[in-house]
């Protein structure tokens, strides 16, 4: 199956070399290159000449929003593969209390402020994931890492967050649960590989 690749913020499309050596030519993956203008629809419309014979779309962060993005353009896409793109944690609507998170939130705004790409940043700070998911009506796979990366605050408060919410997503979304970090990618290739092969191959 031809699978579109998008890969996540700061990465390029050679972050998916690990998983497509892993898979070892189980499917066609072609990887895309995500840019600003950070408007959403702008940049489905970029990825949509490269969409020739409905392809399969993956992502990892935010290629995973950006793929969960075409899944509810496109509910004639055969597969959404979503690797860890379900939001960021400077949403307060993902926390079970966000009063209590709020200066932590500020903070860690700040600090992904510091990275550069502010326009980026708001974006993707806007885009509530789970209302995305809700409207998505194709086939959709959701892996969701379970350890936080060196250094991540806030992670045991938003997957807190995450619990909650992930039940409440429709019976054409199926949720994993995955033994790594964010970078799962890069942490476990053959893991990402082995559930991307699964899902496609039932479908």
């Amino acid at each position: 199956m031809k699978v579109l690749a998008l890969h996540g913020a700061g990465g390029s499309p050679a972050d998916w070399d690990p998983v497509i050596s892993a898979l070892d030519g189980a499917h066609e993956i072609v990887p895309l290159t995500l840019e600003a203008p950070w408007d959403w629809d702008s940049v489905l419309d970029r990825i949509e000449p490269h969409a020739t014979d409905n392809p399969a779309v993956l992502g990892m962060s935010l290629g995973g929003m950006v793929a969960a993005l075409w899944g509810r353009r496109h509910p004639e896409c055969p597969a959404v593969i979503d690797i860890d793109g379900h939001g960021v944690p400077t949403q307060p609507q993902r926390y079970l209390d966000p009063t209590a998170v709020a200066d932590d939130i500020i903070a860690l705004r700040e600090l992904f402020q510091g990275f550069g790409q502010p326009e980026l940043q708001q974006a993707i700070e806007e885009l509530d994931c789970f209302k995305v998911f809700h409207d998505v009506r194709c086939p959709m796979l959701l892996a969701v890492a379970t350890k936080p990366m060196p250094g991540q605050t806030l992670f045991e408060q938003y997957h807190e967050g995450l619990l909650r919410d992930l039940p409440t997503l429709p019976p054409n979304i199926e949720v994993v649960r995955m033994d790594t970090s964010h970078a799962a990618a890069f942490e476990n290739p053959t893991l990402v590989a082995t559930l991307i092969k699964d899902y496609l191959d039932r479908r």
